[in-house]
């Protein structure tokens, strides 16, 4: 009798340690099933629930366009308002750049830059971006002499307000990163300078 008891005892305790070992592979993603057979669906509409993709043409709307604006007078969610309307008034409100040009903040500027800008300005800022060649209007070159004498906050304003048919970033970029912004393309600047200016050099000689 007391075999039969230990006997059991031993069995269902293995069998205990087994089904746990099993949960916890399985839970941590170590045990795996994988089928090509499509699952039993019960209630599709998950899975095959009408969605709009990104820029798809919507006839819904009279623009026939899926992407929609904001509201007006909506800010996304702890987004700050750039109140500004023109240059004065963006150089009366900002007289210098409040961010230091430390190593972080230009990397985080040419991130920023190289996501947003690029596209148009190209990596450099000579407004050779892929858009460009492909038909899109040229942008001015941010290396030429008139944009190198902008202030700070004049260039500031433009890439939060926006300028002729260049949008508006104010609401996708956050202050900190449009000051960043500015930084880096002050460092393309002094850059394209130097290499004008290492070029005259050597043709001189």
């Amino acid at each position: 009798m007391n075999k039969q008891v230990r006997f059991r005892t031993v069995f269902w305790g293995l069998i205990g340690i087994a089904f746990t070992i099993f949960w916890i592979l399985l839970l941590s993603g170590n045990i795996l099933w994988t089928s090509d057979t499509p699952p039993l669906q019960v209630i599709r509409d998950m899975d095959n629930q009408m969605r709009i993709m990104p820029q798809e043409e919507y006839p819904f709307f009279l623009d026939r366009s899926s992407d929609r604006p904001p509201l007006p007078y909506t800010v996304p969610r702890y987004a700050q308002v750039y109140t500004p309307e023109t240059v004065d008034e963006a150089l009366e409100k900002y007289p210098e750049n409040p961010l230091p040009a430390t190593e972080f903040v230009l990397a985080r500027g040419k991130n920023r830059f190289e996501t947003f800008c690029a596209p148009c300005h190209g990596f450099e800022g000579k407004g050779d971006g892929t858009v460009v060649q492909r038909g899109f209007p040229a942008p001015p070159d941010l290396n030429r002499d008139i944009t190198r004498g902008y202030p700070d906050a004049q260039i500031f304003h433009i890439i939060s307000r926006g300028q002729n048919v260049m949008p508006g970033y104010a609401d996708k970029l956050s202050e900190t990163d449009r000051w960043a912004v500015v930084h880096y393309v002050r460092w393309l600047q002094q850059r394209a300078a130097q290499t004008t200016e290492s070029s005259s050099t050597e043709a001189g000689e």
